[in-house]
């Protein structure tokens, strides 16, 4: 681009529109752009001086003021990315779903045999052939869940699913890291509620909504509602974004959101959760986004055209009580139903984390207000007594057990929940 200073004032103002005082504020203010001087001290504009002139004009078209544009033209230029200068675009191959498939086939078989170098050799040929949109959502996301149901199905070992995820996550770092400075005003806060430890879905919503130009803090798995309140105060972000994949973690997201009800922030929520059970999202006091990413960026845009608090809680749990003594007892649950259980001999520690499993699904659906949010969890209860291979013990039996000793250990407050147990046991006994 030719940086010859040969246009005065006057065709600079034809060929921008931009008017004379705010380019006169623009170069007093932030020295950009730069013109030259003629010996009577007239103004002279390059070819370039022009384009920059032109492109901050359209960072204020699309909502971005001006000391911000410029920030972010001198973050680009500092990083050796001109924002004048075209890089090429990858053009996307039209290519059949067989091949896809082989794509995936690849990384997955180097992933299952351990073999690091053919996995990232089998990722460079997706990037580069891919965007990163299609890369993950048709490729990336099929091979982890292909990789996690043979895991279910006990035809994978934690250390395989371990490490294809690790070497995912670590692609999907460095896509975030080197994703560009945001060219939107707005700010959004992504991240999963307390005792959420599958950051796969809010990483992939971060790099795909920074690569749409917003400004993303993202602040990662697990985060406590401590202080969370502190947090969106300082940033002072448009939206709140969580993922949840489990039904615990649906409760913990729900109590968040009431945490943060004071803050006057629209939150939005996803997860797998809620696409496999979906009435759990009539009891979550926020606006769900969707089911697929395509649904979850329409919804993030039309909340922040609404730019105002969506967020209405909830009010009325008929099992508050109920709960509350849960919560107290449930270790003594734990205990009378161990002394029962080895009274047949049966394996303590297998069982142990069909147990405690079951009892966060309990107090989760108890704090959301509805039991049979419990139902679809009991199938997980049902595979965790398989895995651990505990073959003696039929889940029915356990439920049994269970509503059991929750009945001794809590007494009459505790019927509601003992009879569904009851209930769901049966149900498994005729299946």
């Amino acid at each position: 681009m030719n940086e010859l200073a040969t246009y005065n004032l006057g065709t600079v103002l034809r060929e921008t529109g931009i008017n004379a005082d705010t380019l006169r504020a623009w170069e007093r203010r932030y020295n950009l752009p730069e013109p030259d001087r003629t010996e009577g001290g007239h103004r002279l504009y390059s070819e370039r001086d022009v384009e920059i002139i032109k492109w901050l004009l359209r960072q204020q078209e699309d909502g971005v003021r001006i000391g911000q544009a410029v920030k972010l033209w001198h973050a680009k230029m500092k990083s050796g990315d001109d924002p004048l200068i075209k890089k090429p675009v990858i053009q996307e191959e039209a290519v059949e779903q067989s091949q896809l498939d082989s794509l995936r086939e690849q990384w997955v078989d180097a992933c299952l045999a351990f073999d690091e170098a053919s996995a990232e050799h089998a990722a460079n040929d997706i990037f580069t052939r891919f965007l990163p949109e299609t890369a993950f959502l048709k490729i990336f996301l099929p091979a982890i869940r292909e990789i996690g149901e043979a895991w279910y199905q006990g035809k994978v070992s934690v250390q395989q699913e371990h490490f294809a995820s690790a070497l995912l996550m670590r692609r999907l770092d460095a896509l975030i890291t080197t994703s560009p400075p945001p060219t939107r005003p707005e700010k959004m806060i992504i991240a999963c509620p307390p005792k959420e430890e599958h950051t796969l879905s809010s990483l992939l919503l971060t790099l795909f909504l920074r690569r749409r130009g917003f400004h993303v803090v993202y602040l990662g798995t697990n985060v406590p509602i401590d202080e969370f309140k502190e947090t969106v105060d300082t940033i002072r972000p448009n939206l709140v974004l969580f993922t949840a994949q489990q039904l615990t973690t649906a409760a913990t997201l729900e109590e968040t959101v009431r945490a943060l009800h004071p803050c006057d922030v629209t939150i939005g929520y996803s997860g797998g959760i809620f696409n496999i059970t979906p009435v759990i999202r009539e009891h979550i006091s926020a606006e769900f986004l969707g089911e697929t990413f395509e649904e979850v960026f329409a919804s993030i845009e039309n909340l922040l055209r609404q730019n105002e608090q969506t967020t209405h809680l909830l009010s009325g749990n008929p099992y508050e009580e109920l709960l509350n003594s849960f919560e107290i007892e449930h270790i003594a649950i734990h205990a009378h139903l161990n002394q029962s259980l080895a009274k047949w001999n049966f394996p303590l520690k297998q069982l142990a984390d069909s147990t405690a499993f079951l009892s966060q699904a309990i107090a989760a659906s108890l704090y959301l207000g509805d039991l049979d949010l419990l139902a679809p969890e009991l199938t997980w209860v049902k595979s965790l007594l398989d895995f651990r291979k505990v073959q003696e013990v039929r889940v029915e039996y356990f439920l049994r057990a269970y509503a059991n000793s929750t009945r001794e250990t809590m007494g009459e407050i505790a019927q509601p929940l003992v009879d569904w147990l009851e209930v769901q046991s049966a149900i498994f006994a005729e299946a």
